[in-house]
């Protein structure tokens, strides 16, 4: 609802009079309304947020390569789906996009251009053809396992590991990182004892006072309780002189 349709409503409700029920009901629509057009103007409507269509990407599987990470994890759930069901079902359009994304010329097999022929992959671990050393092997002949071949040393990987190389934009942050790092410790060496800053200690006088009043209390407390014990020592003194000879020969 924009808002020439609510003056719209405003300026039909101000000429027609309405009902106590009918006015709370239209008051309650434009409420509800204006809190769904608050929450259109925090909403992100952007299209990389978005959904896609899927349909291009199944029809042309290179298409996958462009996609955002958030688009391409849309695609894979999708294509998961089809694949956690019976796959007798699978049409060849979805077996080409799986093939395509575990196989295909994008991400770190960007250079893999052979990813759709029939020839071998270009990091294929052993050597295509095998040598063999016997033509005839019987069954007392030795297996022996072939080389160990690194992918890194492949052709086609040796740039994606080759550590050496380094892009302009980390180099500089790992030197600036390095400078400031020198400077600080340049810093904290030069600057010694006088640097350290200084222990503030703040003391607070109120309560020092009721530091001050508790301990009264106390000293106060226990000079009443040493009299009340020594006028209690004095009754008790004072009642055995009072007591008559025949107590003691009674006792």
């Amino acid at each position: 609802m924009s808002i020439i349709s609510k003056t719209v409503i405003f300026k039909r409700t101000l000429a027609t009079k309405l009902s106590p029920e009918e006015a709370k009901k239209q008051a309650a629509q434009l409420a509800m309304q204006s809190l769904k057009d608050f929450g259109s103007l925090l909403s992100n409507s952007s299209e990389d947020t978005q959904p896609i269509d899927t349909e291009p990407i199944f029809e042309n599987p290179q298409l996958f390569a462009t996609l955002s990470l958030l688009h391409q994890g849309q695609v894979l759930k999708e294509l998961q789906d089809k694949f956690d069901k019976k796959w007798q079902k699978l049409t060849l359009k979805d077996k080409q996009l799986g093939y395509y994304i575990a196989y295909g010329d994008w991400g770190v097999r960007e250079k893999f251009i052979n990813w759709n022929t029939n020839e071998p992959p270009l990091d294929l671990p052993f050597s295509i053809p095998s040598q063999v050393k016997l033509k005839n092997p019987t069954p007392t002949t030795v297996i022996k396992k072939l080389p160990p071949v690194n992918l890194n040393e492949t052709e086609v990987r040796k740039e994606q590991f080759d550590i050496k190389k380094m892009d302009g934009v980390t180099k500089f942050f790992i030197y600036l990182v390095v400078f400031i790092s020198l400077l600080a410790i340049s810093r904290d060496k030069n600057i010694g004892e006088i640097g350290k800053p200084q222990q503030i200690i703040i003391e607070d006088k109120y309560e020092k006072q009721r530091q001050a009043r508790l301990k009264q209390q106390e000293e106060e407390e226990e000079k009443l309780r040493v009299e009340l014990e020594q006028k209690r020592q004095l009754e008790l003194e004072l009642a055995k002189k009072n007591k008559k000879w025949y107590y003691l020969w009674l006792k």
